[in-house]
């Protein structure tokens, strides 16, 4: 071999060698995540946020996202034990489990998407999390989906038509307003909305606009109801895994540090409200009805389901929580201001 190939052939092996121990350097974390690639947080804010923390750590942090073929409900679980790093979970779908953090789903809560993720992990800090309900995860962000809505295949004129509807619902809050309402309430994962709907398994769902269009529900789904001042929103965590979490070096915490928390819930958020719009404008031009109940029904709905933010406050005192109502009020609070730009 001539000296220069020799040369040549020590530069590569170097070469090789660093680029394996930079790759070894890195730490990967596993991220699992559902409702399909298509859906806003996959197309979005998942990329945006793996894109901000590669930056914020320097590449030292990479950040590798699956869908795996697994019920949705079982995130939680799967994070916990350590057969995920990371995942963001509905908490409506572990029923039971989670009761603080529906102070952000009860009806009356009046703000889009940002601005309840905002103060949802606001409120968080101060009142919810030294409860510690997301127990053996780190929680990274807590957020909300646009405001939530009703969804039929039929159109709902007055208060009666709500009896015996069946509605899917996510549980919690959710199921709590279908009671009220006399409607039949439908478990299901989001995964399986379509199904369903389209098999006359439900008649309507409870969703924000946004996944109408995500899930495809349009030809299924045709009408499309808001409640002024707020019906209920949807709450969602970002966990990581305790162990893997502790695994990571202080300069690792502290670049995750700088694009989680109320960052990382108003990057949420803020997707959910985009998609919304995009979602609207969409219905409307393929002739679907988006529009508020009508003053009446609006008016009869709120009255029945008024005494859920009472019943949330003796559980929420049950699980410790010293003034329930104070809190709530805090959030509510929090949500003015954040309207007014603070």
């Amino acid at each position: 071999m001539s000296i220069r190939w020799s040369v040549f052939a020590a530069a590569a092996a170097l070469g090789l060698a660093w680029a394996g121990s930079a790759a070894a350097e890195q730490t990967v974390i596993r991220l699992e995540t559902y409702a399909g690639p298509k859906h806003a947080m996959n197309m979005y804010a998942w990329p945006t946020w793996i894109k901000q923390v590669e930056e914020a750590s320097g590449g030292k942090i990479k950040v590798d996202m699956s869908y795996p073929p697994i019920n949705p409900r079982d995130l939680y679980d799967r994070v916990r034990n350590g057969i995920a790093d990371m995942a963001w979970i509905t908490h409506g779908y572990t029923t039971g489990r989670f009761v603080l953090t529906d102070i952000v789903e009860l009806p009356g809560i009046d703000g889009n998407a940002e601005q309840m993720s905002k103060a949802f992990w606001r409120i968080s800090q101060k009142y919810l999390a030294k409860h510690d309900e997301h127990k053996g995860v780190v929680v990274l962000a807590l957020f909300t989906h646009g405001p939530g809505m009703i969804h039929s295949r039929k159109p709902i004129n007055s208060i009666k038509d709500f009896e015996g509807l069946k509605v899917r619902t996510g549980g919690g809050v959710q199921s709590d307003i279908a009671k009220r309402l006399n409607m039949v309430s439908v478990s299901a994962p989001a995964t399986k909305a379509h199904e369903i709907l389209s098999q006359g398994v439900a008649d309507g769902i409870m969703f924000s606009l946004e996944t109408i269009t995500s899930f495809k529900l349009a030809d299924v789904v045709k009408y499309h109801y808001y409640l002024p001042g707020g019906l209920y929103t949807a709450s969602f965590a970002v966990v990581m895994n305790k162990a893997k979490y502790a695994s990571l070096s202080a300069d690792e915490k502290a670049a995750l540090g700088k694009v989680t928390g109320e960052p990382m819930s108003a990057l949420m958020g803020r997707t959910w409200d985009d998609a919304d719009k995009v979602s609207a404008e969409e219905l409307k031009k393929s002739g679907n009805h988006v529009a508020n109940f009508d003053p009446a029904t609006a008016a009869e709905v709120k009255k029945r389901i008024a005494d859920i933010e009472d019943e949330w406050a003796a559980k929420a005192k049950k699980e410790g929580l010293v003034d329930p109502k104070a809190a709530l009020k805090a959030l509510r609070d929090e949500i003015v201001k954040l309207k007014q730009g603070s």
